[in-house]
């Protein structure tokens, strides 16, 4: 046996093995626990209420790392990752506060907190649910803010088969058969009947259109038929009168008031007929002096300026020819009056209707 291999210097170098050996092995713990400590700790950003920190963590879930940094979120706030989500190195978390939007739809208003910034979103949160007709403002994909308000309006439509009244016209055709001025109805006319099939659109139940989409007609309108007179020609004793107007008039008669003609007077000496004594003149101061119907010698007659125009020359049918020269204040409209000799010719003329033509200068 050699001096290296006695009994204690086997022993001793024994132990100095030993001690190598537990000092690798607790270097290799350090390392191990150092590479684990490594691995659990991770960076992460939050985001919420305006502001953003950095901050390491070792927590494995999103909802960890609120309560730990001390940030309430309520159901309505949107998280982003979700709570249980795991967290990993450089991840971004951040918070959506959400906030009140008013839905008015059907009749009744309902404020929603919420936190997606968009129409459809809010409409989803209030359980609002859409008809394919149905109008939303603002639009579905519109970004929301704070206090917004949203109107859904119920779009409904309707098809109505509805009968409706054609109303008739008229047709008018001269003819040369008629006096001028004059007319007849040939046919009265007939409203016809159409049926229409119309498109209604209501809104939150009010109409607001009405569209006809179809329509038949069931019966035909039938115009009324007018003829009107082109005859300006009027044929008397042989001669051929032209005549701008023709009327159906009431006729009375008046004397010229003067003493030869009988007239009636009053207590303060007026006549009945055409004023004082002895004053027997017309509007157009024409001395009042009763005519014979002759061309030569017309009737003076009293008239409507307003129908019958001063000074025109006219032709009282059955009576001959007359001039329009005085006027009279119960002279009114379609009524004429006519100048005779004596106040009992006038009163035997009592009220009659006469043909009255304006006759051409």
């Amino acid at each position: 046996m050699s001096k290296d291999e006695s009994p204690g210097f086997c022993s001793a170098r024994k132990k100095q093995d030993q001690y190598v050996q537990t000092f690798r092995f607790l270097l290799a713990s350090t390392l191990l626990l150092f590479a684990a400590f490594s691995l659990a700790q991770k960076q992460v950003s939050l985001t919420a209420d305006g502001s953003e920190r950095k901050m390491i963590t070792f927590h494995s879930s999103v909802a960890a790392v609120l309560e730990d940094a001390g940030v309430d979120t309520k159901p309505e706030d949107l998280v982003s990752p979700a709570p249980d989500k795991p967290i990993t190195n450089g991840m971004e978390i951040w918070i959506k506060r959400a906030f009140p939007v008013t839905v008015h739809a059907d009749g009744r208003s309902v404020t929603v907190l919420a936190a997606e910034a968009n129409v459809a979103a809010a409409l989803e949160k209030a359980g609002i649910r859409l008809g394919k007709l149905d109008r939303v403002e603002p639009d579905l994909g519109c970004m929301l803010a704070p206090g917004d308000e949203i109107r859904v309006v119920r779009v409904e439509r309707r098809l109505v088969v509805q009968q409706a009244e054609i109303p008739f016209g008229e047709i008018r055709r001269g003819t040369g058969k008629l006096e001028y001025g004059t007319s007849r109805v040939v046919s009265r006319g007939k409203s016809g009947l159409r049926q229409d099939t119309v498109e209604i659109i209501l809104e939150d139940g009010v109409e607001v259109s009405a569209t006809v989409l179809q329509s038949e007609i069931l019966q035909p309108k039938e115009d009324r038929v007018v003829e009107y007179g082109e005859k300006t020609v009027l044929s008397r004793g042989g001669r051929n009168l032209d005549y701008r107007r023709v009327y159906t008039m009431t006729a009375t008669a008046y004397c010229d008031g003067t003493e030869a003609s009988g007239w009636p007077r009053d207590s303060a000496g007026r006549s009945v007929c055409t004023g004082r004594s002895g004053v027997a003149i017309t509007a157009t101061g024409k001395k009042a002096v009763a005519g014979d119907g002759s061309e030569a010698n017309p009737y003076i007659v009293s008239v409507d300026p307003g129908v019958i125009p001063l000074g025109s020359r006219l032709y009282l049918d059955g009576y001959g020819f007359g001039v329009a020269a005085d006027t009279g204040g119960a002279i009114k409209g379609n009524r004429i009056d006519l100048l005779l000799a004596s106040h009992e010719a006038a009163l035997r003329f009592g009220r009659r209707k006469l043909r009255v033509y304006v006759l051409a200068r």
